[in-house]
């Protein structure tokens, strides 16, 4: 990474970091709201990347089911997920009946697909940081949220320094040529030793050592599924990041791809197996 790329990208970490941490810990409607609107943009991101390959998303109502879908998931618990999905798609193609755009089934499935895709994922990211709230203040679900980044981050870290190091054996040429199976064997450590550090200093009460190997493996192996099911998406359509959002870091799909699988199946984890 050259120096200039650094200096590009130093004021987004700089203020963005110690202002994600606070409202994690110390908000929750904030936190929703971000996330949310995340989500949007995410989802935006994804529409405008179908384009070159001739689909036309229909992206305002993309943008109701996603709204709708994250609204039933946080207040309603998702009591309303098989109405929102059979309604979602009557409208959708009833509405492209009056479209008259060319690729009906490409414009139906992309925007269906990619609503409910990010949807979901961002509605299990937000619950997670609810874990605990009106107990604890929100620090458990606050630590949670924590937990599943740290592990991307040191996996994302680990995998970039010793993949370019000695990295030789690529992983998919075809969808990310400069990712390899050392970097990302040096990754799946990395989130091994963060999340056993994590129990270690007991941040999410009851978990032990097998609950880190289990929760650094899915943070380490979905967090990079995360990052190349992007790649392939990318690569399809030849761009290189998802937009020009965020100066030197790409757009809010590039900086929350891992956290997109890595999220929704710790929560999963924390709540169905381990309890919380």
């Amino acid at each position: 990474m050259s120096i200039k790329n650094i200096i590009k990208r130093a004021p987004v970490v700089i203020i963005g970091i110690p202002a994600l941490i606070g409202f994690t810990f110390y908000t929750h409607d904030v936190f929703m709201v971000f996330f949310t609107i995340a989500g949007l943009l995410i989802l935006g991101e994804a529409y405008r990347m179908s384009r070159p390959n001739g689909t036309e998303p229909n992206v305002w109502l993309g943008y109701l089911i996603y709204l709708a879908l994250v609204g039933d998931q946080l207040l309603g618990n998702g009591g309303s997920l098989g109405v929102i999905l059979i309604v979602s798609i009557l409208l959708l193609m009833t509405w492209e009946m009056f479209r008259k755009k060319p690729h009906v089934m490409e414009n139906v499935a992309s925007t269906f697909f990619a609503a409910i895709f990010v949807g979901m994922a961002m509605s299990y990211f937000i619950l997670l940081q609810q874990l605990g709230y009106e107990g604890q203040g929100g620090h458990l679900g606050g630590y949670a949220v924590l937990t599943v980044f740290m592990g991307v981050w040191s996996c994302d870290t680990l995998a970039y320094f010793v993949g370019s190091a000695i990295g030789k054996h690529k992983i998919f040429p075809r969808v990310s040529p400069n990712k390899s199976w050392e970097g990302s064997i040096a990754g799946l450590i990395g989130s091994f030793i963060a999340l056993l550090l994590i129990v270690r200093a007991g941040w999410l009460p009851g978990l032990d050592y097998t609950d880190a190997l289990i929760l650094g493996l899915i943070t380490g192996v979905a967090g990079q599924l995360g990052d190349f099911a992007e790649s392939l998406v990318k690569r399809d359509v030849g761009v290189k990041d998802s937009s020009n959002l965020l100066p030197g870091h790409g757009g809010a799909w590039d900086r929350l791809d891992s956290i997109l699988f890595a999220a929704p199946l710790s929560y999963l984890y924390l709540t169905v197996v381990v309890g919380l």
